[in-house]
């Protein structure tokens, strides 16, 4: 798995919702494409919690506001952020931190460390432990296994330190009492559409395939899972044949190796995110198999597969979108005001179509010219 390059935005993010209607006026594109652009409805539930029993309400991140008083407020009290990342070797990631530092930093909040735990929890519990020792007063983060790191995360919230989660909420954390709250795109509605997009694209019918993440106590990637199932299950010529999993990204070749080898016809597969996704279409690839690929999330080194051909279609988040959002919650949170307990973004769905307008989106930069160029004139 490659090292991507580090990605430059200084353009601050535009407001969620207006966005993709910005995109559309500013482009000459077709109606299929900007019928695209535009955000799905969120699903109403996140994840179960205490306290919700049935999955926390989901609200948009436009609930979420700060006065000039508010702002002023708080560049009065010269607070400080820590955040303690999962991995920082994809875009996403690197997309997530830019949203939040750009937004802090106008809010006079200081980000005193970003960590990358290399996909390790035990790497995370670490970096969170010395995090706590650093004493901001807000930690952002997404925790790799939400079981097994829940007693870390229990430990800085106990220390009066405030938290902000990316996507998962540790096992056992309540919002407004361990927590502030958390932020996620709408991940099983990401991968319904990514997996209705594969079936299309199989002329719905066929053997397919899932990989995932092994930790099914991951709630994003847990929800992705759940809304490519189904959407298989609404095809009755659509056959699950496998569900692989692997603990690192990089390991899906091996998993879809051994898929596609048990599997001579098996037509297509939903991966979890594009990272792992890139692996899969390798493992095809090597195999000189012809399948469909559909997967979640893009970014500048994922547009690439896109602009080929590699993945058929993409639900994306739009994480860049999440760590403003986080980090507006934050200040709010800072400022003793209420937070809701789960901030949901919408769906942005990517096919090579509107590659170029998506792209921008996620990332707030232009489309870098390998992708341009891979896109032929097939792209807006």
């Amino acid at each position: 798995m490659k090292l991507l390059r580090t990605i430059g935005l200084a353009a601050a993010a535009a407001v969620l919702l207006a966005a993709p209607a910005l995109a559309q006026e500013s482009k000459n594109i077709p109606p299929e494409a900007a019928e695209l652009l535009k955000p799905l409805p969120i699903s109403p539930k996140g994840q179960v919690v205490p306290g919700y029993p049935d999955g926390a309400p989901a609200s948009t991140p436009d609930v979420l506001k700060l006065t000039d008083q508010d702002i002023a407020d708080l560049k009065a009290k010269n607070f400080t952020a820590g955040i303690v990342m999962h991995t920082m070797d994809a875009g996403w990631p690197m997309l997530q931190v830019a949203g939040i530092k750009t937004t802090l930093a106008k809010y006079g909040i200081k980000v005193v460390a970003v960590t990358d735990a290399k996909f390790e929890p035990g790497t995370q519990i670490s970096d969170l432990e010395q995090m706590i020792a650093r004493k901001p007063d807000v930690i952002f983060s997404i925790p790799i296994d939400p079981q097994s790191e829940a007693t870390a995360y229990k430990k800085a919230a106990a220390a009066g330190i405030k938290l902000v989660f990316m996507d998962n909420v540790p096992v056992g954390m309540a919002p407004g009492k361990d927590y502030l709250t958390v932020v996620a795109s709408d991940n099983e509605k990401n991968a319904y559409y990514a997996a209705q997009e594969l079936v299309k694209g199989i002329g719905g019918k066929g053997e397919v395939g899932i990989i995932t993440l092994v930790y099914d106590y991951y709630y994003s990637v847990a929800a992705r899972k759940v809304g490519a199932e189904k959407a298989f299950k609404e095809h009755p010529d659509i056959k699950l044949v496998d569900v692989g999993t692997f603990t690192t990204p990089e390991k899906a070749y091996g998993v879809a190796t051994a898929m596609l080898t048990a599997h001579p016809d098996l037509k297509g597969i939903f991966v979890a995110w594009d990272t792992p996704a890139q692996q899969v279409v390798a493992a095809a690839k090597t195999l000189g198999r012809k399948i469909i690929v559909t997967t979640n999330d893009l970014a500048q080194d994922s547009a690439l597969n896109v602009a080929r051909g590699d993945f058929l279609a993409v639900g994306a988040q739009r994480p860049y979108d999440q760590g403003v959002t986080e980090a507006k919650a934050a200040a709010v949170g800072l400022l003793g005001k209420p937070v809701p307990p789960y901030i949901e973004v919408p769906t942005l769905r990517v096919k090579k179509l509107d590659l170029l307008s998506a792209l921008e989106l996620v990332t707030k930069e232009p489309a870098p010219k390998s992708v341009v160029q891979l896109c032929n004139g097939e792209c807006y």
